[in-house]
């Protein structure tokens, strides 16, 4: 009885053991699922993505693709894994985490390098895919509803979509609504199609849907975050002190300071940012203007919240570091130079995360040629400004440069004066250069045509019409010019017209007959 027992807990033992590593590996498995592999031989232009708002999450101790992927799946804001690829296919020597999001704007580039490897969240990062149809030839339209913005109770918000993209982008048709937060919110047409005005905002989130419509009747929708800071939150985004971070890279970036209630530019490392961080001085206004440590009830603003410190016994939320001990504390206590975890976890990493962030930023300066050339591979940005300047843009797919329309501001620098200056720097790249998939490029390429093709017909019609005023100019003049004819009278005189008219006129009307 005593053995049969013993066989009975083996055997139970082992069905578990055998579950729990079949459940294992088809969770890896789904994870693992949801990325793509991107472009062999690229990596990341980490100096370039990091100014942009690309963060460097880690670069956690593994050898192999899938555990670099699954290391990626279990934080919630990685969506790019980076591999350094081993001596021996299927290995690799390091793995990098990022994310590629700021604010919702993909913010990732990348030139070639042999020997690394990447796999991108299929869901997030679509646009650096390659297409199922490239040949396709009427692409559906393309929605952009503009970063997620941050700003104080009862400010007003100007939500456009003049990014989105479509081959006959004029005709489109653009439609915004609210789809959550509180229904007081209040959203007005502009003067601008695209363009909508929000107010009467309260603390919390909103999320506002714009669909676009071509003139097929093919649609796209995107969607917008307006975060309305509560007190609580306003004490993460503007009152906590400014963080530089473990990396020693040299970022600019702004913080707002509570004392001087005034935002200010500092050099950010790199990594492990706290959300007092932010890429221009209008973000961090619109996220902090009027925040001061001291509270005014009647303008909204408030002043300092205390963080909690490290919780025990609780499951920690995805915002949270998790301690080696267990415990939780703020995500953006992590590498603040302090240990707030009892274990010190939370300080341990951040030497090596330097150190993995500057093989990264060395090659790029190993690279500055490759860096300068792979412009020409970044797709052309109009931007949200609504000026029209033309520039030249290079098309790597086509190796040609292309005109297009330039609003003003928020550009890339594959934007050039004359079609020669494109060429002069760009000539050379190819299609294999390209990270970006093809439509990212033939989109713009449809837009420069149709631009061109708007200002032929209105310069043909100016030079028309121009003509016509010049007929009718030359006409009345050549009508003046002619002498006026003079009758001459039975006596041998001569008589003008207008006289003798004006005389017959009077003679009639004056004197009986």
């Amino acid at each position: 009885m005593t053995m049969t027992t013993y066989w009975t807990c083996v055997l139970v033992l082992s069905t578990s053991l055998l579950q729990t590593l079949i459940l294992a590996q088809n969770t890896g498995d789904q994870c693992f699922n949801k990325f793509t592999k991107g472009k062999e031989d690229f990596v990341l232009d980490t100096d370039e993505s990091v100014k942009d708002g690309a963060q460097f999450l880690g670069s956690p101790k593994v050898t192999g693709v899938k555990e670099c992927v699954s290391a990626c799946c279990e934080k919630s804001e990685c969506n790019l894994a980076l591999m350094e690829n081993g001596d021996q296919e299927g290995t690799i020597k390091t793995c990098f985490l990022f994310s590629c999001l700021y604010k919702q704007k993909k913010v990732c580039r990348f030139f070639r390098r042999k020997g690394f490897s990447n796999y991108v969240l299929t869901s997030v990062l679509d646009r650096y895919l390659e297409e199922n149809n490239p040949d396709q030839k009427d692409h559906p339209p393309k929605s952009n509803a503009g970063q997620d913005r941050v700003v104080q109770p009862h400010d007003m918000v100007i939500l456009s979509g003049l990014e989105s993209k479509d081959e006959q982008k004029q005709t489109l048709k653009y439609q915004w609504v609210q789809v959550s937060g509180s229904p007081a919110a209040i959203l007005e047409k502009t003067t601008f199609n695209d363009e909508v005005k929000v107010s009467n905002l309260s603390a919390g989130v909103f999320t506002f849907r714009l669909t676009v419509t071509d003139i097929a009747g093919q649609s796209d929708s995107s969607e917008v975050t307006i975060l309305v800071l509560t007190p609580e939150q306003s004490h993460h985004h503007c009152l906590v002190p400014k963080k530089i971070g473990p990396c020693r890279g040299s970022f600019p970036r702004w913080h707002y300071n509570a004392l001087s209630e005034q935002c200010e530019k500092f050099s950010f490392g790199g990594c492990k940012p706290n959300r007092n961080n932010y890429l221009s001085e209008d973000e961090c206004k619109q996220a902090c203007d009027k925040v001061s440590v001291h509270t005014f009830p009647s303008s909204g603003r408030h002043g300092p919240v205390e963080l909690p410190s490290e919780e025990c016994g609780v499951p920690c939320k995805p915002d949270k570091f998790i301690c080696a001990n267990g415990c939780c504390i703020d995500k953006e206590l992590e590498c603040d130079q302090v240990k707030q975890c009892g274990d010190g976890s939370d300080e341990e990493q951040c030497k090596n995360m330097d150190t993995k962030f500057r093989r990264l930023l060395d090659l790029d300066e190993e690279e500055k040629e490759v860096i300068s050339a792979s412009h020409c591979t970044d797709p052309p940005v109009t931007g949200p400004c609504r000026e029209s300047i033309t520039k030249w843009y290079y098309n790597p797919y086509k190796m040609q440069c292309i005109r297009f329309n330039y609003g003003g501001c928020k550009g890339n620098d594959n934007q050039f004066n004359t079609m020669e200056d494109c060429m002069k720097l760009c000539s050379k790249v190819t299609d294999q250069d390209a990270y970006e998939r093809r439509s990212t490029f033939e989109k713009h390429s449809q837009d420069g045509q149709s631009v061109s093709i708007a200002i032929a017909v209105a310069l043909g019609l100016a030079i028309l019409i121009l003509l016509a005023v010049l007929g009718y100019c030359f006409l009345k003049d050549r009508k003046q010019r002619q002498p006026r004819h003079q009758h001459v009278s039975a006596n041998g005189t001569h008589l003008h017209l207008g006289e003798d008219t004006e005389k017959l006129v009077y003679n009639s009307t004056t004197k009986p007959i």
